[in-house]
């Protein structure tokens, strides 16, 4: 609707400054929106507000003049008003309405998509967990996060792939290697040290069992014992986070090894094609790269004096890699104690030629979860944190992945179990997914009653007359329009406050029939029923819709 609306303003200014209405000018930015207040209409513009500067006139005036122009070829509107200080507001014909609905009803699960991605090739990397240890919270509010990132953003017409970053390269494996063997050893000799900076939880002591069941642990040296130890340490703990996240609902296209890019000569094709540009010098005996040039607050170092390459090299070639595959955009889904890498990682694409806009950076807070009033911190398994696992044992995948997406990335979450386990209207997901059970109940009693559906629901939308239909249909409309927003935004929570309001819409509609029996769904007259079931149905296709964008179940019964 935003869009048609768009279309009418346009060719109403164009209108205007041909025939000398207003003084032609640059086409201002400006937004339609729903007002606050539903007096004011179903959506309204700032548009004269935007070009009152360069007509060198009063916004409300403008206002009038393009009211009393209006180009409205396809008869959009009811109303259109000026309103001080210089908006419009419009009134849409509840013809128009009554197409929105037909769309709906014929598009079923195509609802909603669009073509605002263009087929662009973006490749969005989330998750990316060292393989050391099991998910934890804040990897699942990512996971949920950037899965649902790339749905959204398929379904807007963009080539989307995943990928695993997985940091196998550094001394974290190392020290994986080193907490089983201590672990091991620790069997016989409750005294054999273990490393400062060690892996704690139970699962380093499984993970010990396992490998020494398959391999003579004592017969070896230790530092051999440490090398073999870190290896099939990482594999299980890969193997362990894969299986985690398919049952979370979430799969990768590519799984990239940092060890890959380190054996492959990458880093210093990279260094070399930096030298070329002139962007590296050495000091002190470490080699830098010129970041400050590209608005990064300080230039910082690629290689330390002992020859050891910093992450920073390796991001660097990593990210080089994703453009060499043909990928026009890049997505990254980092935790928040990542702020201070964005403005260094950005400088260092740009000293290779990158657009600003290539690389988009997605900043994940703090998942706290909550039992009883109080904060769980420990995990029996993981030991200093809570395990992605032990969550969805508790409340489920829906829940979870619902609840991750409740609020912004940027701010902190408080997940609180007793809320999700509740079956009522307290708890987020299931007051969505009661919505699509309850239609599908309603089509059930229909059946019963001998009411069905003809193929076309044309003669019979203009029965919808009550307000609260009327807003179903209004909150619907938007549906198309939001995800567009969300794929630009990169904004995917809103989606739970969309399906969490038609939801709240679609059960207000339902329980006024409870006080007004000639407001329920199905009733005695046969047209009004079928009226008010495509209307119904359209709610459970875009609900379903919503919900399969997340990531969730949309069950038909509860």
């Amino acid at each position: 609707m935003k869009s048609k609306l768009s279309t009418v303003l346009e060719s109403t200014i164009n209108h205007c400054f041909e025939y000398g209405f207003l003084k032609k000018t640059p086409m201002p930015d400006y937004v339609i929106e729903i007002p606050n207040n539903p007096e004011h209409g179903h959506f309204a513009t700032n548009l004269p507000l935007t070009l009152a500067s360069g007509q060198k006139r009063n916004p409300l005036e403008i206002a009038s003049v393009l009211v009393e122009h209006l180009i409205d070829n396809e008869n959009l509107l009811e109303k259109a008003e000026a309103a001080a200080p210089g908006f419009i507001n419009f009134k849409i014909s509840p013809n128009e309405w009554y197409r929105v609905l037909s769309s709906i009803v014929r598009l079923k699960e195509d609802y909603g998509r669009n073509i605002t991605g263009d087929n662009q090739k973006v490749l969005v990397e989330f998750v990316s967990a060292n393989p050391t240890g099991p998910l934890h919270l804040g990897h699942g509010r990512g996971a949920a996060l950037g899965d649902t990132l790339c749905r959204i953003l398929s379904f807007c017409g963009y080539d989307v792939a995943r990928e695993f970053y997985v940091n196998d390269a550094g001394l974290q494996v190392r020290i994986l290697g080193e907490s089983i063997l201590s672990r091991f050893k620790q069997i016989n000799d409750s005294t054999y040290p273990f490393p400062e900076n060690g892996y704690h939880g139970d699962y380093v002591s499984d993970l010990a069992k396992k490998i020494s069941e398959d391999i003579e642990l004592n017969h070896m040296q230790d530092e051999e014992a440490i090398e073999l130890c870190a290896q099939k340490g990482e594999e299980i703990m890969l193997e362990e986070i894969r299986k985690d996240l398919d049952e979370f609902r979430v799969s990768f296209d590519f799984w990239y090894c940092e060890s890959d890019l380190f054996n492959s000569g990458l880093l210093d094709k990279t260094l070399k094609k930096l030298e070329e540009k002139k962007q590296l010098y050495e000091n002190e005996g470490a080699l830098w790269i010129r970041t400050s040039d590209f608005g990064d607050d300080k230039d910082r170092v690629i290689r330390k004096k002992d020859g050891q390459f910093t992450y920073f090299a390796s991001d660097i070639s990593y990210h080089l890699e994703k453009q060499k595959k043909g990928f026009t955009r890049a997505i990254d889904i980092w935790g928040a104690d990542h702020h201070g890498y964005i403005p260094r990682m950005k400088a260092a694409l740009s000293a290779h030629g990158f657009s600003g806009d290539w690389l988009s950076v997605i900043l994940i807070q703090l998942v706290k979860l909550w039992k009883g009033g109080q904060e769980i911190k420990m995990s029996k398994r993981a030991g200093d944190f809570v395990t992605l696992q032990e969550l969805v044992d508790e409340v489920g995948v829906d829940a979870a992945r619902f609840v991750f997406l409740t609020k912004s990335n940027d701010s902190p979450l408080d997940f609180d179990i007793d809320l999700v386990k509740k079956q009522d209207s307290d708890n987020p997901v299931y007051y969505v997914q009661y919505a699509h059970a309850r239609i599908c109940s309603i089509f059930r009693k229909a059946a019963l009653d001998g009411i069905s559906l003809p193929d076309r629901p044309e003669g019979l939308l203009e029965r919808l007359i009550l307000d609260e239909e009327m807003a179903l249909i209004r909150t619907m409309a938007g549906f198309p329009s939001l995800l567009a927003d969300i794929s630009r935004a990169l904004e995917p929570h809103r989606l739970t406050y969309y399906l969490t309001d038609l939801a709240a819409t679609f059960h207000r509609y339902f329980n006024s029939g409870t006080k007004t029996p000639a407001h329920r769904i199905v009733t005695n007259d046969v047209a009004q029923s079928q009226a008010r079931l495509f209307l119904v149905q359209a709610v459970r296709f875009v609900i379903s819709n919503g919900l399969g964008l997340l990531g969730i179940s949309a069950p038909e019964k509860m």
